[in-house]
């Protein structure tokens, strides 16, 4: 047992392009069969793909797992960045190296900290080692012999499902890849051309309904108890996901080959996608999952470990706010310590996405205008009367937080000086926006409210990050339905139309059906289901990040002028009955956006690419 131990050390240290431990093995008197006889070693070998640590490393970046799958451990890398405050028309953010990525320019350095780099968070070494892990694992899979067929059948999910993962995380990062479903040895052609990223998704899916197949076999669509029964939301092996986890993530992944990024089928790719989206959905009803309602819509992201909406979560844990993990995702007003970084600052192109009660689009003039005349919505007044998810989503002036409902004052006064607000000790939570993008306060008017729960300092909280969630799965269908079948069309056998499954997801959290004058009309109701994904899963996930270039709207977005909301005091009157003047000014120029080709994927540094002759590498960001 010492030398299996040993040797499970030395996969730990292996790093991608290295041997295959198992190759050098009879020289340490360690053989194929003594790992993967028994189930006690062989789920130990493939535990490694889902909670691997790198001994010793620093900065809290030992992960080796899974876990670089999901983008909430991602962006408290050292280097504090989000991609959607990088690379997107959503935010902006402080860092240094979010502001030169916004114009398409990356060092080597720093992509090769994405990549391959120790001491960081390698997104394509430690999936390249996963996909090892899991291909060895399934390989050998007959050499287990104490295992029952529950247990043989749950391991075989989890290696199909992590493969599906590590290839479906490398593509959507850094674009179509090799799909590796053998395990190679020393011997073995590693130089192998890159799939579209088409195909690369499509591969995943295969890898995700093997997963569905065998969990549904081990009896694991769920990992914990149905809502109502003892052992709900409480199992011990929730990270290695289930059954409806692995058809939705079929769905996902069959809907970004859909989409005009990829599409190569046309619309029987749609059709492919909604299937798939389908049969996630009535799995997931029938294991018991389903949306939480509008008042405990915030525990899917914050105090609570696990949710019945979540069909795979990851659960960061409990953790301060003070902790530098969380910098590049909060202010410094709200994590109380940090200069370096403005967090997350929402622009105001995208708080406009968020309608009104009534349902009326923000997005344009002609919209707001729109909703003036109808008596909803007052540029003076511009937070009333929105969307509940705005206040849940983004911090602005006026915002109520915390347990004492402290008022956030980001506002510049009669005197010229922009207020404090007081949540333990006082913070300035506005300032010029022309001041040091590092000082850490916000560049748009706007913070991030998701996920925080508007206290500051030294207090841990939970802090969770949904993979995939039922409101995910609703509005993946109906994307797929509508772009393959109408705002009336169904799939799967459900009869959830299109337009039912979005109205459903903007139900529960108190919106009303999308207005009719949209229902009718694919391409209008296109634009109502990605507005919609754009609210419910707002800087989430890297959905948006992702969304907009599936969609390629990307290419337009990223080159409007983005604007903020600067609010200065005056005396209350009809025309600016909160006291405040809100006006929608253009951002800096470091903070304003642009678009190139190659910014649709990661660069991947020419060390590693040319490695392989037949390994076509990413456009170099410069």
């Amino acid at each position: 047992m010492k030398k299996i131990k040993f040797i499970l050390i030395v996969l730990l240290l292996a790093g991608f392009g290295a041997c295959n431990y198992l190759d050098v093995s009879p020289d340490l008197g360690i053989s194929e069969e003594d790992i993967f006889s028994t189930y006690k070693n062989y789920s130990n070998f493939l535990d490694a793909a889902f909670r691997r640590e790198y001994p010793g490393a620093a900065n809290n970046v030992n992960a080796r797992n899974l876990k670089l799958a999901a983008p909430y451990w991602i962006d408290q890398s050292p280097m504090r960045w989000t991609l959607e405050g990088c690379i997107t028309d959503a935010c902006v953010c402080g860092r240094k190296l979010a502001r030169a990525m916004r114009s398409g320019s990356m060092s080597d350095e720093a992509a090769n900290r994405l990549t391959t780099a120790t001491g960081y968070r390698p997104i394509m070494k430690v999936m390249f080692e996963i996909i090892r892990i899991t291909n060895t694992s399934i390989a050998n899979i007959d050499m287990l012999q104490d295992a029952t067929d529950a247990q043989r059948n749950d391991l075989l999910a989890r290696a199909y499902f992590a493969r599906g993962m590590a290839h479906f995380t490398l593509c959507r990062y850094f674009g179509g890849m090799p799909y590796i479903d053998t395990k190679l040895g020393a011997d073995d052609e590693w130089d192998m051309a890159r799939l579209s990223g088409h195909d690369t998704y499509v591969r995943c899916a295969e890898d995700f309904g093997r997963a569905a197949d065998y969990y549904r076999a081990a009896g694991l669509m769920r990992r914990d108890a149905r809502p109502g029964e003892a052992g709900h939301l409480s199992s011990p092996d929730m990270w290695y996901a289930n059954g409806c986890a692995a058809l939705a993530m079929k769905g996902r992944v069959l809907l970004y080959a859909a989409s005009p990024l990829h599409n190569a089928l046309g619309e029987e790719d749609w059709r492919l996608a909604a299937e798939a989206c389908g049969e996630a959905i009535a799995a997931a009803e029938d294991a018991g999952f389903e949306m939480l309602p509008k008042e405990q819509w915030t525990d899917n992201f914050m105090n609570v470990q696990y949710t019945n909406e979540q069909l795979w979560c990851y659960s960061v844990g409990n953790i301060a706010l003070s902790n530098s993990r969380f910098y590049g995702r909060y202010g410094r007003a709200q994590c109380n310590n940090q200069n370096n970084a403005s967090g997350i600052c929402p622009t105001q192109n995208f708080v406009d996405r968020f309608e009104t009660i009534w349902g009326d689009p923000l997005d344009t003039e002609e919209d707001r205008a729109a909703a003036v005349v109808l008596g909803h919505y007052n540029d003076q007044d511009p937070y009333a009367d929105r969307d509940p998810r705005f206040d849940l989503t983004i911090l602005h002036d006026g915002s109520k937080v915390g347990s004492k409902n402290v008022t956030v004052n980001i506002y510049k006064n009669t005197k010229g000086t922009w207020p404090t607000t007081t949540i333990g000790n006082a913070k300035n939570f506005g300032a010029e926006w022309e001041a040091d993008p590092l000082r850490g306060t916000t560049r748009t008017g706007y913070y991030l409210n998701k996920g925080w729960n508007g206290e500051r300092g030294n207090t841990a909280y939970r802090h969770s990050d949904p993979l995939i969630r039922m409101a995910e799965l609703y509005l993946n269908y109906a994307e797929a339905v509508n772009e393959y079948a109408g705002p009336g069309g169904t799939a799967a056998g459900l009869p959830l139309t299109a337009l039912q499954a979005v109205n459903k997801v903007r139900s529960r959290i108190g919106m009303p059906d999308v207005q009719s004058r949209f229902a009718g009309d694919s391409r209008l109701l296109r634009d109502r289901i990605r507005n919609e994904r754009m609210v419910e899963l707002a800087f989430e996930g890297h959905h948006y990040y992702f969304d907009s270039r599936r969609w390629k709207t990307v290419e337009t977005d990223m080159n409007r002028t983005l604007y903020g909301m600067y609010v200065e005091q005056v005396s209350v009157s009809a025309e600016y009955p909160k006291g405040r003047r809100y006006t929608r000014r253009a951002l800096t120029d470091d903070c304003q956006g642009a678009w190139k080709p190659h910014m649709y994927y990661l660069p991947i540094p020419d060390a590693e690419s040319q490695k392989m002759r037949n390994f076509v590498n990413n456009a170099k960001w410069n």
